[in-house]
Parts: structure tokens; C-alpha cells; sequence
């Protein structure tokens, strides 16, 4: 399946999912932001996609400024702009940046499930199709950074990342790993997977926004 009709069912099933929620219910992966917030973002990020604007994606404004300058509108606002700029990002979704919208919208998807208490979704393609712009970043953060290559053991097969050959392996599923990376784990909790290997070689390497999340959180 291609980019386009994974983000489509994505954002299909976001729209089921928070429909006859609580817009003001907060979403514990995505800290002071609520469903509303979270799906401003998506519609908000998606025009900053197709303008090419980037600016505090490091420091984690990017997103932020997305909710805080919706942050008056509804969440009927927010669906409604999340329509109209799906249309303007269409052209992206057969460039590099396919991946990158799909893996966005599926781990904020999994941010609402877990907020709504709705879990699901996670042994499909989708989720592995999210993986695969974030694997691509890891690999070749720690051939730049001479990190020890590592075996990552899934469960559709086996993945080294990395130079040369594995100084230790992961063994966990791709949903795990998916929120795993995308700072949705503590430090702890991703020592606490099935390794072979001291996982503080690989700890600091595995946080894609550069940092873990500070506290454990369960899904």
C-alpha cells in the first residue's frame, strides 16, 4: 500500500475515533495538549508540509505553535482544515515526505487512542509503514555518531542498524519500537525490552527527538 491511502485510512479512522469525544480531554502522550490540540496539529502540520516550513522542529516549537495558534478554534475547525490542506499536500505523499506524513499521523493516532481508551491498530501495515522514514534516521544517526550496530528483531523479520556488524540486539514489535523512538517511552522502560547487549550503548541514539520521555507511560 502506498503513502496516500495509508495517511487516508489514518486520518479515517482519527475522524471515527473522536467522534462524540471530549475535544477538551487531554492526551497524556502529547503533555498540555487535548484531542482537539492534537488533531489542530495534524491540520496545522500539514500546511507547514506543503509550505516547506520547518522552523522549531529541533526545539519542539513547530508543533507547538501549530496548536497554540488554533487554539481558539473548534474541532470542527480543526477537521475542516485538516481537509483543505490534505488537498494542498496531496503532491507530497509520492516524494520522500510520504513517509514522513504517515508515520506522523499514525503515531498520533495511537497518542488518541491511548488518551480515549481505545487501543488497536497496532499488528497492521500501517505501523510498519511508520517505521520506516524513523529506521531510516536511525541508521544513519549512528553511522555519523560510530554507534555500535545493532540487530533489531521484529516481528516480520530482522533489521540491523548501523556499521558493520551487531554488537547486540533488540528483540520487541514494531509498535513497541514505533513509540519507543518517537518519545513516547522512558529510558527505563526501553532498557526494560528483550536485549542481548548493554542497552545504554544504544539508549541515547534511540530517542529521535533527542530526548526520552522523562516518565513511564503505558498504553
Amino acid at each position: 500500500m502506498t503513502n496516500a491511502p495509508l495517511y487516508d485510512a489514518a486520518k479515517a479512522r482519527i475522524t471515527a475515533l473522536v467522534s462524540g469525544a471530549d475535544p477538551q480531554t487531554p492526551v497524556p502522550a502529547t503533555p498540555g495538549w487535548s484531542v482537539k490540540d492534537v488533531v489542530a496539529h495534524l491540520a496545522g502540520g500539514l500546511r507547514d508540509f506543503a509550505d516547506r516550513r520547518f522552523d522549531g522542529v529541533e526545539s519542539g516549537e513547530w508543533g507547538e505553535r501549530q496548536v497554540r495558534d488554533r487554539r481558539d478554534n473548534s474541532l470542527a475547525d480543526a477537521f475542516a482544515e485538516w481537509d483543505a490542506n490534505l488537498e494542498l499536500a496531496r503532491p507530497l505523499f509520492d516524494t520522500p515526505m510520504g513517509p514522513v506524513l504517515v508515520a506522523e499521523v499514525i503515531a498520533h493516532e495511537h497518542d488518541l487512542r491511548a488518551a480515549l481508551k481505545v487501543p488497536g491498530e497496532r499488528d497492521g501495515v500501517e505501523v510498519r509503514a511508520a517505521l520506516v522514514k524513523p529506521l531510516q534516521q536511525l541508521d544513519q544517526r549512528m553511522r555519523d555518531n560510530d554507534v555500535p550496530a545493532l540487530r533489531i528483531t521484529l516481528e516480520h523479520g530482522d533489521r540491523v542498524l548501523g556499521h558493520g556488524e551487531p554488537a547486540g540486539t533488540l528483540r520487541t514489535t514494531s509498535f513497541e519500537l514505533m513509540r519507543a523512538i518517537g518519545g513516547r517511552r522512558s529510558a527505563d522502560q526501553i532498557k526494560a525490552l528483550d536485549w542481548d547487549g548493554d542497552p545504554d550503548v544504544w539508549i541515547a541514539a534511540l530517542a529521535l527527538s533527542g530526548r526520552h520521555r522523562p516518565e513511564p507511560f503505558e498504553e
